[in-house]
């Protein structure tokens, strides 16, 4: 199947000049030498080498005023077995009517507010900690969907999807297990105001109350998932937004299905200039589940009620940017630390160096030498050091 999808991604990179003379074609490739600390299936611990890579190939559409298009994928070098792999990032097009706008593919919509943590994302979900912080992008999940936005204004509009069902466990794609919402969208007062639902159709899902400490599974069919979210600006900008999910079936766990998934996200963000043409910026956002876990407890690693999302960048001219990045947890006292430079020498060539540290006891969120390691859940085990070359053409 990947040997296939790679062949279809290489006659399209060949047959798109052809057939079409305005579009814009783009490679971002990323290869880099990877130093980390890991363990071998017995668990033992050891410093491993490899260099891996990856190239994201667009082709958007250029000549048309209302119609925009992009089919965007990554090679990944290497996985598991060692073969090439493909992954399928994007393929929509976006029409503009004179009274409403559509999409139609495998895209991203935008809900909410936040870089790392946005409660207002109940399609994809952005609250989990355990995330990549060296890319440009953090969340960049894509799903196939179908959305009609309907302006109502100059700042309003409301938006409705569905979202086409996963295959179950049979194969089959069921549209009872669709997704479909809705948002409004607003401004008052200088402040944008974002409301929604989310309806997330689901195949018998097995639900584990882990954070109220049950050891109980429960089959959830389906949820609902409103949401609210604010913005504005202070100085910085601020964003504010709430989400729970509730579930149809099931109705004797009602209250703690929705205790568990109440949660609030925010964040400040700042730029300002730095002497000439430099640049410094400031990034704080937390995500609060509030009837979660507020104590250190042993063996509670992802059930804690708050994670903090630090950032500061600078930018030295147009050349030279360093970021440091961490996910903090503050009531287990354990953080993700990674540092980044990036070094512009050429135009669309970038000389890159990130370094990552997992601070925290064994069961702690972010660990050294973590006592629960499975190989391939968490290859990492404390540290890892990348560096590499990015190249755009």
């Amino acid at each position: 199947m990947v040997k296939k999808a790679f062949s279809v991604l290489l006659l399209l990179m060949a047959a798109v000049p052809l057939l079409m003379a305005e579009n814009s074609i783009s490679i971002d490739m990323e290869l880099y030498n990877t130093v980390m600390k890991t363990r071998n299936l017995a668990k033992e611990s050891y410093w491993a080498y490899a260099m891996a890579g990856k190239a994201a190939v667009s082709f958007k559409s250029t000549g048309n005023r209302n119609v925009r298009a992009d089919l965007a994928g990554d090679i990944l070098y290497p996985d598991s077995s060692g073969i090439p792999g493909f992954i399928l990032q994007k393929a929509y097009v976006k029409a503009k009517f004179p009274t409403l706008r559509l999409t139609l593919g495998k895209t991203r919509l935008g809900w909410g507010d936040g870089f790392v943590f946005n409660s207002g994302d109940v399609i994809f979900g952005s609250t989990s900690p355990y995330v990549n912080l060296t890319g440009s992008e953090i969340r960049t999940d894509t799903t196939w969907l179908t959305s009609i936005n309907y302006p109502l204004g100059r700042f309003s509009f409301i938006e409705g999807l569905i979202v086409a069902p996963e295959a179950n466990a049979s194969g089959m794609r069921q549209i009872g297990d669709s997704g479909a919402g809705f948002r409004l969208y607003t401004k008052a007062g200088g402040i944008k105001i974002e409301t929604g639902y989310y309806f997330d159709g689901t195949d018998n899902t097995t639900y584990d109350l882990n954070y109220t400490n049950s050891t109980e599974a429960y089959t959830i069919n389906a949820l609902h998932r409103p949401y609210i979210s604010l913005q504005g600006n202070i100085g910085p900008d601020w964003y504010l937004n709430s989400s729970v999910a509730i579930p149809i079936s099931n109705s004797n766990i009602l209250e703690s299905i929705t205790k568990d998934t109440f949660n609030i996200s925010m964040g400040l963000f700042h730029m300002m200039e730095v002497g000439y043409n430099n640049s410094l910026s400031f990034r704080l956002e937390s995500v609060i589940l509030p009837y979660l876990n507020w104590e250190g407890d042993e063996g509670a690693a992802g059930s804690y009620a708050i994670l903090v999302y630090p950032e500061i960048s600078l930018g030295l001219g147009s050349t030279v940017r360093m970021s440091l990045r961490s996910i903090v947890s503050p009531i287990d006292l354990s953080a993700q630390i990674t540092s980044g430079l990036s070094w512009n020498v050429f135009e669309g060539f970038n000389l890159l160096a990130y370094t990552t540290v997992n601070a925290g006891d064994g069961d702690d969120t972010f660990s050294w030498n973590k006592s629960d390691w499975m190989p391939g859940v968490d290859s990492i085990d404390g540290i890892s050091m990348m560096m590499g070359v990015s190249f755009i053409y």
